[in-house]
């Protein structure tokens, strides 16, 4: 087996950077090599450096990266522990180019998004209060986020049945109005304030009076809140309009 030619020392003829370079990495690329140092690219022959000068001028060649002319013939022949192939300038820029973080972006971005969501929720509930506090299921999310909410309130689910006006027996001039109350509504709510109004033939009212639940009910320690879809009978006691009052109308308050 055939021993191989010696390394060759060259220098760069534009930095005169020296390196070690073999006959078969010359023969490889034409001659052609590119400088480590400064990327430039000369022929290595005419370059060539005898190792008398470089021991006398103390530069060691050793380390100093040669790469072969890309644009010549394959690199099939070049040895890669004689030197270290520099990538070209442009692709050392896109390296060292910073890449965004996407999937940072992306998370940032629907964290925006959902607290724009959350915000605009928040605001039709605030100016919306008085209508949605009148929801059950809307009022149920009211007070579980802690807002303080008004009593439920809903009259219009309070049905009036039955009434029937009898004089009161023993006391002149007061009569006695029985009805039923039921509440229809999903939800507890309050006994309300009962309104009666006499009316004379010509339709004018003769006579209003209120009767507040802690006189209408059926005894002091009745519960003041009607349990959904419960009905109560209650006895309104009232003073008589006179004779002139031929109807009557009940309304809740």
């Amino acid at each position: 087996m055939s021993e191989s030619a010696p390394p060759l020392i060259a220098a760069c003829p534009s930095c005169q950077t020296r390196f070690r370079v073999t006959v078969e990495q010359l023969a490889v690329a034409d001659g052609r090599v590119r400088c480590g140092a400064c990327l430039a690219v000369f022929d290595g022959r005419e370059t060539e450096v005898r190792e008398e000068e470089t021991a006398l001028a103390g530069d060691d060649p050793v380390g100093v990266v040669l790469e072969i002319d890309p644009a010549a013939e394959p690199r099939s022949g070049f040895d890669s522990k004689e030197g270290i192939p520099f990538p070209s300038e442009d692709g050392l820029e896109e390296a060292l180019e910073p890449t965004p973080d996407k999937p940072l972006h992306s998370v940032l971005f629907a964290t925006a998004i959902a607290a724009a969501l959350v915000l605009l929720a928040a605001g039709v509930l605030v100016l919306q209060y008085e209508v949605y506090v009148q929801d059950p299921v809307l009022r149920e999310a009211y007070e579980k986020v802690g807002v303080e909410v008004p009593r439920y309130k809903a009259l219009e689910e309070i049905d009036v049945a039955n009434p029937t006006v009898d004089e009161r027996l023993g006391a002149p001039d007061s009569l006695i109005v029985r009805l039923d109350l039921t509440n229809t509504a999903p939800r507890y709510q309050r006994f309300p304030t009962l309104a009666v109004r006499f009316q004379g033939a010509d339709g004018a009212v003769l006579s209003e009076q209120r009767v507040e639940p802690v006189v209408y009910l059926p005894s002091p320690t009745h519960t003041r809140r009607m349990t959904p879809d419960d009905t109560t009978s209650v006895l309104l006691p009232l003073v008589d309009p006179g004779p002139d009052a031929i109807g009557y109308a009940i309304s809740l308050l």
